[in-house]
């Protein structure tokens, strides 16, 4: 899916703990990481699905971009789970992007209202996730709201605590955390300036953070146009229903190349997107 966090950051939360961004999202110590797999006719994944220690279950979204028609793709994935578990489904998104946070909190038609529950990391304080023992926590405290060189401290600080075998891998993360917001060459000046591994040199990590903050600057530009776009077809039709905003959301760079020249003689929504 577009705009999807990579699922190296997912990684944070494979590292044991039970810190600040974990209770907020799973309101409970995970028990079990559930599939996140849908059919493939769907083309979906969540990012993460589990069940906590009271048996209840939470999906929880890792988004990095704003996204238009994101209220319908919840559902989407609500009605999934409820069907796969047969259970109600807590659902929450962790908003990490550099643009201020755009994401529907609900989707809402005549006879449908589902809510979402929406935290924006860069609304948090970054003090107790810095000073949190969850590795998850000083990872995302770069992203919060407070001192961003002293979160890299402290991060790079619990690092150094690791064991070689997670070191590697949590490294990674937290430069490709880092390049969300484009502090990435801060990040590994740092990491150098405290003899933490060089991943960058690594065969196998260098190559995939490279390609990961490629794509997400890709993502980032593309996420932009669908906005662009957006707002284009708004202002000349109205309000779009949600199987316009769905088609913005899955579109190509084609797709949207195309339909920002349609719009100039299109005469309906239906044609432009066509």
């Amino acid at each position: 899916m577009a705009h999807r966090i990579d699922v190296s950051l997912k990684s944070l939360f494979f590292f044991p703990g039970d810190g600040v961004i974990r209770r907020r999202l799973l309101g409970g110590r995970a028990v079990e990481f559930l599939s996140t797999e849908q059919p493939r006719v769907s083309n979906n994944r969540s990012d993460m699905v589990v069940r906590t220690e009271d048996n209840s279950l939470h999906h929880v979204e890792l988004q990095a971009y704003n996204e238009s028609g994101f209220g319908v793709r919840m559902l989407e994935y609500y009605a999934f789970l409820v069907r796969t578990h047969g259970q109600h489904v807590s659902q929450t998104v962790l908003y990490l992007g550099k643009d201020p946070m755009r994401l529907e909190s609900e989707f809402h038609s005549p006879t449908t209202t589902h809510r979402i529950d929406i935290v924006n990391l860069r609304e948090l304080d970054a003090e107790p996730l810095m000073a949190s023992d969850d590795w998850a926590d000083n990872a995302l405290a770069i992203v919060a709201k407070g001192d961003r060189a002293k979160a890299i401290d402290v991060a790079v600080a619990a690092l150094r605590r690791m064991k070689p075998e997670d070191q590697s891998w949590a490294t990674g993360t937290l430069i490709i955390l880092s390049g969300i917001l484009n502090m990435e060459e801060a990040v590994k000046e740092r990491l150098k300036e405290s003899h933490v591994i060089n991943v960058m040199e690594n065969k196998v990590l260098g190559p995939l953070i490279l390609k990961e903050l490629e794509k997400g600057r890709n993502e980032g530009m593309q996420q932009g146009r669908q906005e662009l776009l957006a707002e284009q077809l708004t202002d000349k039709f109205g309000p779009l229903p949600s199987w316009a905003a769905t088609r913005l959301q899955s579109a190509s760079n084609e797709d949207l190349h195309t339909w920002a020249k349609r719009i100039l003689h299109s005469a309906t929504l239906e044609d432009t997107l066509r």
